[in-house]
């Protein structure tokens, strides 16, 4: 885990390098003098340095208690080859190339949009402790009980829906499980067992708690694919989900929905002071907004045993 992380960060790193993480003093376009580096300096390219409070902004947070030397050494070096070829493409005025040009605007334009809507969440986006309290005390029966579930996967929306098609029609959840899942359940039907809440797929959490026993819901939406879920039966849980366990994923779940509510209030504010058109058309393609019911779909939950054509989500 802990190399995979270090290598996702030298990923960053590099581009953090290319868009304006250099170092606080300014670059020389020759060959400066070499000599001792003076206080506080960790690397130096002509006249370009690398503060200590520069290599410290550059260092992911995720590895920052724990870094090691070649960590910090494998930094650097990536900072001295930045600035190399970042003072190359001074001295060939590559920032005056109008491509070039026109890819560091939207960089900047990208980068202080991004930086305001951070700010904002900031400011406008709270989660207190009492309200972590009552989200888990409200879903308490979530955290109490373990659900046994068996699932068909499947890579596209439009398969999802034909299988949800011959289920409604009255095919075997099972054999369709066999025949159509690319999980490795379908050898077995689909059978995923019995499951807690921490145990499950993210995506299944917000569906199957609220199912009976019989009940089909589908398609949720996973990284995986396209999900079709069957709900065989509960049982308490062995021991509960202490709430310490879960506290940190309640936060984020509550955080993310008021960011996105938050970010979502804050467009729309700012749509109401400012003049916004858009094409309905560009090179004969149609501008129209997605239907996002179509590429994010809500799953429908219905009882097994319902007639071919019932539609209706369980109270």
């Amino acid at each position: 885990m802990r190399r995979r992380v270090w290598m996702a960060a030298g990923v960053a790193l590099a581009l953090l390098a290319g868009c304006g993480g250099r170092g606080g003093d300014k670059a020389a376009t020759g060959g400066g003098k070499s000599g001792p580096l003076g206080a506080g300096v960790v690397a130096q390219v002509g006249d370009a340095r690398l503060t200590d409070a520069d290599l410290a902004r550059l260092i992911p947070p995720e590895i920052r208690d724990a870094v090691s030397g070649p960590e910090i050494r494998a930094i650097v070096d990536r900072w001295v080859q930045t600035e190399l070829l970042y003072q190359k493409a001074t001295a060939n005025g590559l920032e005056k190339d109008a491509a070039v040009a026109s890819r560091l605007q939207d960089l900047r334009r990208d980068q202080l949009a991004q930086e305001l809507l951070q700010r904002e969440l900031e400011t406008r986006v709270r989660v207190g402790s009492d309200e972590i309290q009552a989200y888990y005390r409200e879903h308490l029966g979530e955290y109490t009980q373990e659900v046994h579930l068996k699932h068909i996967l499947v890579n596209t929306r439009q398969e999802s829906d034909a299988i949800l098609s011959q289920l409604r029609a009255g095919a075997a959840f099972e054999t369709l499980a066999q025949q159509r899942s690319i999980d490795t359940t379908a050898g077995r039907g689909g059978d995923l067992g019995f499951l807690s809440k921490d145990e499950m797929n993210p995506a299944f959490q917000p569906v199957v708690f609220n199912l009976r026993p019989g009940d089909h819901a589908g398609p949720i939406v996973s990284s995986f694919g396209f999900h079709v879920v069957k709900m065989i039966e509960r049982r308490p849980a062995a021991e509960q989900v202490p709430f310490e366990a879960v506290r940190d994923e309640i936060m984020h779940t509550l955080l993310l929905e008021r960011q996105q509510r938050a970010q979502a209030e804050l467009l729309e504010s700012l749509k109401g002071g400012a003049q916004v058109q858009v094409a309905t058309t560009w090179q004969g393609m149609s501008l129209d907004k997605p239907d996002l019911a179509s590429t994010t779909p809500t799953p429908t939950v219905w009882k097994s045993d319902a007639p071919a054509d019932s539609n209706t989500a369980n109270p």
